[in-house]
């Protein structure tokens, strides 16, 4: 069953960025050809691409967590031995599933405050900016969790392709 629900929002994820990156560009190249052919600028083209810059590095967050691509810094941990990494291991990622629980109440407190405000030029709601963070930090904790799980149980958290799961030696 959680290998349904990773696909889907695996994929749900891939294609939301996709389809943001491509807004982007369609919106971005629209502009620059309303303005300098056209002498039309589009007035709502910035709105538009800023608010899929933000939903587009918080879906990009989620993959990489996924991927535990996270940056990490390593010059204390690559001198210490495998199982004292490991131990640490276990606390990294409860500083990581606290600090997403703190910004996923942080941000639907703030989605909460955006509800009633409006942008200047399309008068869409503002709430949609902080939907990215909560959208974002939620998939997030759902990778993150699964992250914490493998380790426990000595595995990696997403197989690879073929679906096999394989031991992490120490």
């Amino acid at each position: 069953m959680l290998t349904i629900v990773n696909r889907i929002i695996g994929k749900a994820v891939y294609w939301g960025i996709a389809l943001v990156h491509g807004a982007i560009v369609v919106i971005l190249f629209t502009g620059v050809v309303t303005r300098y052919v056209f002498n039309a600028p589009l007035f709502w083209g910035e709105e538009v691409t800023i608010l899929c810059l933000i939903w587009l590095t918080f879906l990009g967050g989620a993959v990489l967590v996924r991927q535990d691509k996270h940056v990490t810094i390593t010059i204390f941990t690559d001198m210490l031995p495998p199982r004292v990494v490991h131990k640490l291991g276990y606390v990294n990622n409860v500083l990581i599933i606290l600090c997403l629980l703190v910004m996923i109440g942080t941000s639907w407190n703030l989605c909460g405050k955006l509800c009633d405000s409006t942008t200047p030029a399309l008068r869409l709601s503002e709430w949609w900016f902080a939907a990215a963070l909560e959208v974002g930090f939620v998939i997030m904790l759902f990778y993150q969790v699964q992250h914490f799980v493998a380790l426990i149980r000595n595995r990696k958290a997403f197989p690879d392709e073929t679906g096999h799961e394989e031991r992490i030696e120490l």
